[in-house]
C-alpha cells in the first residue's frame, strides 16, 4: 500500500535532474548499504532500495501524508485557507479534488518560485485562480509581512504547513517565524511542522541513519542546526501562542504509516511531526 502518491512531481523535473537524483540515491545506498549494491545492477531497483532504506525517503513520504491528512480534516471543519511556508515544488493545488473551495498561499524564495512557474508551464499545468504565489525571502521578510501582500484573510482560520525547515534554522529564527505566524493567523488556525529532537545533534545518542543525514547536508553546504527538547516543546510553543494538539515521535509515525511493511520502509529516528492550534 502506498504511503503517499504524487503523480505530478516527476513532470516538474528535467531528465537531467531526475538522473542526478537517481545518482544521489545510488551513491547514498553505496555508502550506507554496500552489500545491496552488489546484489543488482538495475538502476531502478537500486534507487528503490535506497529510497526505502535512507532516512529521507521515510521522512518525505510520511510528512506529506501527515500534512495532507491534517489539511483534509481542516477542510471538513470548514477551513478555506491553506498556507505552505517553503512550498518548493509542492503540487497539492493541482492534485486536490475538483471544485474544492480553498485559497492556497505558497510562500517561497523568488528564485524557487520563478523556476516552479516555468516548470508548471512546461508541463502544461495551468495555475488555478485560487493559488497565490507569494515570492519572499524569509530571511529578510516575515511570514506576516509576506501574507499582508495577498488576499489572505487574517480574520478567518487557516491551516498552515511548515515542512522540512525548522532543523535548518537557529532557535531564534524558529521562534521569530512562529511569532510571525501567530501575529497573522486567526485563533483556531492550525500549524503543522516537523522537527528533529535534540538527541539527533548528540553524537552519543543519534542514530546511524540520522548521523549520516546530518553529515550529508553539512557537506553540501546546508547544515542542520537545531532541534527541540521533546519534553519542553509544549511549554515552548505555549509561550509563543500555540497549543500542541499532538506530537508524533518515531514510534507513532511507525505505527501510523510503516507498521507491518516488508519493503524496508521504517520511520526515521529523531523526526517528529507536530500539530498545534493558534491560541
Amino acid at each position: 500500500m502506498k504511503i503517499f502518491a504524487d503523480p505530478l512531481a516527476v513532470r516538474l523535473l528535467t531528465p537531467k535532474e531526475r538522473e542526478a537524483f537517481e545518482a544521489f540515491y545510488i551513491n547514498t545506498l553505496a555508502q550506507s548499504h554496500p552489500e545491496l549494491i552488489v546484489s543488482s545492477t538495475d538502476r531502478t531497483i537500486l534507487v528503490g532500495k535506497s529510497v526505502r532504506t535512507d532516512v529521507s525517503g521515510a521522512v518525505f513520504l510520511a510528512r506529506a501524508r501527515y500534512i495532507e491528512h491534517g489539511l483534509a480534516e481542516a477542510i471538513r471543519r470548514g477551513v478555506r485557507q491553506y498556507v505552505v511556508i517553503g512550498a518548493g515544488f509542492d503540487t497539492y493545488a493541482f492534485r486536490r479534488p475538483s471544485g474544492m473551495q480553498l485559497q492556497i498561499f505558497e510562500l517561497d524564495h523568488p528564485g524557487t518560485q520563478s523556476l516552479k512557474r516555468d516548470r508548471l508551464a512546461q508541463a502544461g499545468l495551468a495555475v488555478p485562480v485560487d493559488l497565490h504565489f507569494v515570492a519572499t525571502d524569509l530571511e529578510r521578510q516575515s511570514v506576516a509581512a509576506a501574507l499582508a501582500r495577498t488576499p489572505f484573510d487574517r480574520g478567518t482560520s487557516a491551516f498552515i504547513a511548515w515542512p522540512g525547515v525548522t532543523m535548518y534554522l537557529t532557535r531564534d529564527a524558529i521562534h521569530s517565524t512562529l511569532q510571525s505566524v501567530r501575529r497573522t493567523a486567526a485563533s483556531g488556525s492550525e500549524l503543522v511542522f516537523d522537527y528533529l529532537d535534540a538527541d539527533a545533534f548528540r553524537p552519543d545518542r543519534a542514530s546511524d541513519r540520522v548521523r549520516r543525514l546530518l553529515e550529508c547536508v553539512r557537506r553540501v553546504g546546508e547544515p542542520m542546526l537545531s532541534g527541540f527538547e521533546v519534553e519542553a516543546l509544549p511549554s515552548d510553543l505555549l509561550a509563543l501562542g500555540f497549543h500542541v494538539l499532538e506530537d508524533l515521535g518515531p514510534a507513532d509515525i511507525q505505527a501510523l504509516y510503516f507498521q507491518d511493511r516488508s519493503d524496508g520502509f521504517r520511520a526515521a529516528e529523531h523526526f517528529h511531526f507536530v500539530r498545534a492550534r493558534v491560541q
